[in-house]
């Protein structure tokens, strides 16, 4: 009898201490931030459950739960859904299958992480003597483009992206650390011929559990130090490095040099002044990233200097000088650096004898958008395979924009705002569906409006599983950096294939007849299967609209719309009592020896 007491009394002193033993032994790790949980994690096979939902703020994520799925928001705009009655998920409205269904342990949701890190984009590496799970974001893209200025590195995540920068010597290197990172499978290195730059790499520095942690490192081999600079997207999920190119200047080996003449100031309202070079001669001009965002620096090739010193002395509230010296990154040329008071949007605009480098800023609420639906009425452009018809992609793209853009206070006028067409036209009759096109060209131009896109869905006649994905056109000169920008953010919105920028062959109306920048966006290939499913979900045509959106708003922040802010103001009438704010100020008439 003693015995059995005895045996009772270790028992109950056994699961007393084992109740006040430490609430959880396993433990998570996200981002290199250790995740306390209550709940032991559950092996099966080769995944592990764990309280994933725990760890997503350190993934800039959150999440809901329904009583059908747990619905996850990731940084990156990815929408996540984990079913509670089946073993599936859905990333962006694709159907992914998942190992077994969510389980429940002390109130607490465990998920399969492995499955799930691959819907969030993240490294999942389990730890079995040390019971630790870790999970880091990965890097999904890494690639290096040559621009007609620069070349550029891109290097995207589903979570936001930290990084440390330092310079090696010998030779000359640039090292962008990324923090709490891992790599996915991605091409690690680019090599470029004949020019400074020699080679862009990407390996994984560090894994934890070392005191660094988890580090993706990029080195950018150079044969001399070059400026370079480093931009983030507004979610902080991607970067783009950019360097100059050795010779940016683009101008025939025999062009005749231009000369500068003079200088002056000009502030035309309260958001936009003007610093005005005049030239003789054709100007050829490029801006220059700086390192000082308080700095705008632009090169004028070929360039003689003839303005006599000394410059004047600038007292607007904005800039607080310029100066004109020989570039150092380009043979032959003259750079015109502004130091500013504060960071400000800038752009170039040549016209009338005159590099003019406009300063300002464009609030949204200011900004005039005509959205083009392509297509219409009988005309129903292309038809896929499952019947989808473009028209009505198009102007479902169109209006979720209208509606987007005008949350944001912009001024968004639609040139069909159903499946009529513009103006009747005959079918046929090619002269009346020119007349029709050229009326939503009039539109945008009697709104006086800052920018033009017009929305298309893709198709290919012959051999139509040969292309996929997204495309931008442009026709005039003055629309190339707005598509650039477009086809950048309307990849990464949809993640299709980037079917590039193109410079239209064909004289497009709505691209050729517009006065502002225009761009037409083929968001997808309605001839393709895959891109036709996808374009008939809410979800891709949401993406494509949010899209559009980020490609708007990013082009007006860089400073894109101000020519078209500069030649309105131009035309607006000033009451005669109406003093400007800060005189123009000029030098006197330059002498060319």
């Amino acid at each position: 009898m003693k015995l059995q007491v005895a045996a009772r009394v270790a028992a109950g002193m056994f699961f007393l201490a084992l109740s006040l033993s430490p609430a959880w032994s396993d433990t998570l790790v996200a981002r290199g931030r250790r995740v306390g949980s209550p709940a032991r994690f559950v092996v099966v096979g080769d995944e592990i459950y764990a309280p994933l939902l725990a760890a997503l703020p350190h993934l800039g994520a959150e999440h809901e739960i329904t009583n059908e799925a747990i619905h996850i928001t990731a940084a990156a705009g990815r929408d996540i859904s984990i079913s509670r009655k089946r073993p599936e998920a859905t990333r962006d409205g694709v159907l992914r299958e998942m190992p077994g269904l969510p389980r429940q342990e002390r109130g607490l949701w465990l998920l399969p992480a492995r499955a799930v890190g691959s819907l969030l984009g993240c490294a999942v590496r389990w730890d079995e003597p040390s019971r630790t799970l870790y999970l880091y974001p990965w890097v999904r893209r890494f690639k290096l483009e040559t621009l007609p200025d620069r070349y550029r590195l891109t290097v995207a995540a589903d979570s936001p992206i930290a990084y440390r920068t330092g310079e090696l010597s010998d030779p000359p290197r640039l090292f962008i650390d990324l923090l709490d990172m891992d790599l996915a499978q991605i091409p690690s290195e680019f090599v470029v011929q004949d020019s400074y730059l020699r080679a862009a790499r990407i390996h994984q520095n560090s894994l934890a559990p070392s005191p660094a942690g988890d580090v993706a490192r990029i080195v950018v081999e150079m044969s001399q130090e070059r400026q370079s600079r480093i931009r983030e997207s507004d979610d902080r999920c991607k970067l783009e490095i950019d360097f100059p190119l050795p010779d940016a200047s683009g101008l025939p080996p025999d062009a005749p040099p231009v000369i500068l003449t003079g200088l002056s100031f000009e502030r035309t309202s309260t958001r936009l002044a003007a610093v005005k070079v005049q030239v003789y001669g054709e100007p050829y001009c490029t801006s220059v990233d700086m390192y000082d965002p308080t700095t705008i620096a632009v090169d004028i090739a070929n360039a003689q200097n003839q303005i006599r010193p000394p410059l004047p002395e600038f007292t607007d509230h904005l800039v607080k000088s310029v100066a004109i010296r020989p570039s150092p990154g380009q043979p032959g040329a003259q750079r015109v650096t502004i130091t500013l008071t504060s960071p400000t949007p800038h752009s170039l605009l040549v016209e009338g004898g005159e590099v003019q480098i406009l300063l300002g800023r464009l609030e949204l609420a200011e900004l005039k958008v005509v959205i083009d639906a392509g297509h219409g009425g009988h005309d129903t452009g292309a038809v896929g395979r499952s019947g989808l018809r473009e028209k009505d992609v198009n102007l479902d793209i169109a209006q979720r924009l209208r509606r987007l853009l005008r949350e944001m206070g912009v001024n968004v006028v639609l040139t069909r705002e159903d499946d009529d067409p513009v103006r009747p036209w005959t079918r046929g009759n090619r002269e009346e569906q020119r007349a029709e096109l050229m009326t939503r060209c009039r539109i945008a131009n009697e709104m006086d409006a800052d920018l033009f896109v017009s929305i298309h869905s893709n198709a290919r006649r012959a051999n139509p599983m040969e292309r996929r994905g997204t495309e931008t056109y442009y026709r005039k000169p003055d629309s190339l950096d707005f598509c650039r920008v477009m086809q950048q953010e309307m990849v990464y919105a949809l993640g299709l294939p980037d079917g590039g920028v193109i410079r239209h062959p064909k004289p497009i109306i709505v691209l050729s007849y517009t006065d502002m920048p225009a761009v037409l966006v083929e968001v997808g290939y309605l001839s393709h299967p895959d891109d036709e499913a996808l374009l008939a979900t809410d979800e891709t045509r949401q993406r494509a609209a949010q899209g559009i959106v980020n490609g708007i708003k990013r082009y007006v922040e860089e400073g894109g719309v101000l020519p078209q802010l500069a030649r309105r103001e131009r035309k607006r009438p000033r009451p005669a009592a109406e003093q400007p704010i800060t005189p123009a100020v000029s030098l006197p008439e330059a002498q060319v020896k």
